[in-house]
């Protein structure tokens, strides 16, 4: 396969992952709100989603104290690293997170803003995936 079309590849992943989750955070963030309903979601549907998001918490969480994660959160990692928060904070508030996400309560307003950052960080990548393929 070309390079051009492993990327293509990598960026499709990358766009659904991106994807599904922003839309489980969405679906989460108006269950905190109570317009779920407002939105057409199912309590099946915000408990997939809360579902989806622990899930990748928890796997993120665990790349953190990987030497080498796996390559589906590599990029990841090392932006949470690099970043202006220590990483002490971001095990701290991945902790917390999951924590709160297997918890079967509505989710507290201060760790909303953890999910947001990450898929800010992961938005930003996809980003600069995007430019290195619109620059070959």
């Amino acid at each position: 396969m070309s390079t051009l079309g492993s990327l293509s590849g990598q960026l499709e992943r990358e766009e659904q992952r991106l994807r599904e989750l922003n839309l489980a955070l969405i679906a989460l963030e108006a269950q905190v709100l109570g317009h779920a309903a407002d939105f057409g979601l199912s309590e099946e549907e915000v408990e997939r989603s809360r579902q989806k998001l622990s899930d990748f918490v928890v796997r993120l969480r665990a790349a953190l104290d990987q030497e080498a994660p796996q390559v589906d959160f590599q990029s990841l990692v090392h932006r949470m690293k690099s970043s202006i928060k220590p990483i002490e904070d971001w095990r701290e508030d991945l902790d917390a997170l999951a924590c709160q996400l297997q918890l079967k309560e509505q989710l507290k307003d201060e760790v909303l803003p953890v999910l947001e950052d990450i898929l800010s960080l992961l938005d930003a990548e996809f980003t600069q995936d995007l430019r290195r393929l619109y620059n070959r």
